[in-house]
């Protein structure tokens, strides 16, 4: 009975979670990891959600989605500058293959970054991976890594001095020339 409801929904709502998702976001490869979460989230929570707010259950936690990964890309943007400055270019532009190219350079660069700073300093790369990758507040990663929010601030500005010193000049000749 369940995997026939979660069968008749899907293909009744794919092709819609599918455009909703691909409407949002250039790259295909991403557009069908959220599709992929949006229906495990949907199994997942299924017996919690009426059959008729399945469509509008769907919709919401697809833009859900959508919204997260843009804000987790947005926050690694600002990380690389700086944190008194943020980008403000649109993270929802039409798919062009130079920008599916420019965001998986981004994130090859991301990874390089993560593990050099893992290299030098670990505890530089806990403070990044919890605040700008988990996503975490500042207090949350502070907890769980018992030390207070100051001390996490001083390595994330630490880690953030060093990656501009070190990453600055590969970072800037992939922006986009304005």
């Amino acid at each position: 009975m369940r995997n026939k409801r979660f069968e008749n929904c899907f293909q009744k709502y794919y092709r819609l979670v599918k455009y909703v998702v691909r409407e949002k976001t250039s790259d295909p490869l991403l557009a069908e990891e959220i599709e992929q979460q949006v229906f495990c989230d949907f199994y997942v929570h299924m017996d919690e959600i009426q059959p008729e707010a399945e469509k509008a259950w769907l919709l919401r936690c697809t833009r859900n989605k959508v919204v997260d990964h843009l804000r987790k890309e947005q926050k690694w943007n600002e990380f690389l500058t700086d944190a008194g400055r943020t980008e403000t270019d649109s993270l929802l532009v039409d798919g062009t293959a130079v920008l599916c190219e420019e965001r998986f350079l981004m994130r090859e660069l991301t990874g390089r970054i993560l593990r050099q700073v893992k290299e030098v300093n670990v505890q530089w790369y806990e403070v990044l991976k919890l605040c700008f990758v988990e996503e975490l507040s500042y207090s949350e990663a502070a907890n769980r890594l018992n030390i207070s929010t100051s001390v996490l601030r001083s390595r994330i500005c630490r880690a953030r001095a060093y990656v501009r010193k070190v990453f600055w000049d590969e970072y800037k000749k992939g922006e986009p020339e304005s």
